[in-house]
């Protein structure tokens, strides 16, 4: 007797708003850790991203979670998720902030627009002050065991950033204070 076949999983519902795009959208889980709203605790979530370039230039993200929904449009993936952490990490909007634990967010990694990291923009390069970088990260991959010490307030990873340009060329940025 023949064992019956499953029914394939349901398509992912996605948001009205990636109805639009001229490509189809990504969607996938991601590590959040912050505050409970019900219990105070903190603890680690899986939330949901769900990005979408709209046109040739432009990506829309929203990152779904305990907080409610999160958007950001912008022209790279790195970019809306900046964008997006700027909000879930201000102690205006949340105390303490919330994390998105993706290798995006860590302190040694920026999307400088090489061309492993053109658009989408859905790669970065990892920038350790003092060598080249020949290292990129998907951006919303979830950080591994070992780089969860990596990983980095935007303030901490703009610093990185800035001290990485500065030691190739001095004056870079030098209206930004460290």
């Amino acid at each position: 007797m023949r064992q019956p076949v499953a029914a394939p999983a349901p398509a992912e519902e996605l948001p009205e708003w990636t109805k639009d795009g001229e490509f189809p959208p990504i969607s996938r889980n991601l590590p959040l850790y912050g505050k409970d709203p019900a219990s105070g605790k903190h603890q680690l979530w899986v939330g949901r991203v769900v990005w979408q370039a709209v046109t040739a230039t432009e990506i829309k993200m929203a990152i779904y979670g305990p907080f409610g929904r999160k958007m950001a449009v912008s022209d790279s993936v790195f970019r809306a998720l900046f964008q997006i952490r700027n909000e879930l990490e201000s102690v205006e909007n949340y105390d303490p902030p919330w994390r998105v634990l993706v290798q995006g967010a860590r302190k040694d990694v920026w999307h400088v627009g090489h061309i492993v990291s053109r658009f989408p923009g859905d790669r970065a390069e990892i920038l350790e002050v003092g060598r080249k970088a020949t290292e990129s990260v998907d951006v919303l991959a979830m950080l591994d065991a070992e780089d969860t010490p990596k990983w980095g307030l935007l303030e901490e990873q703009m610093k990185n950033c800035l001290e990485y340009f500065r030691t190739l060329e001095p004056g870079f940025a030098a209206e930004i204070p460290l």
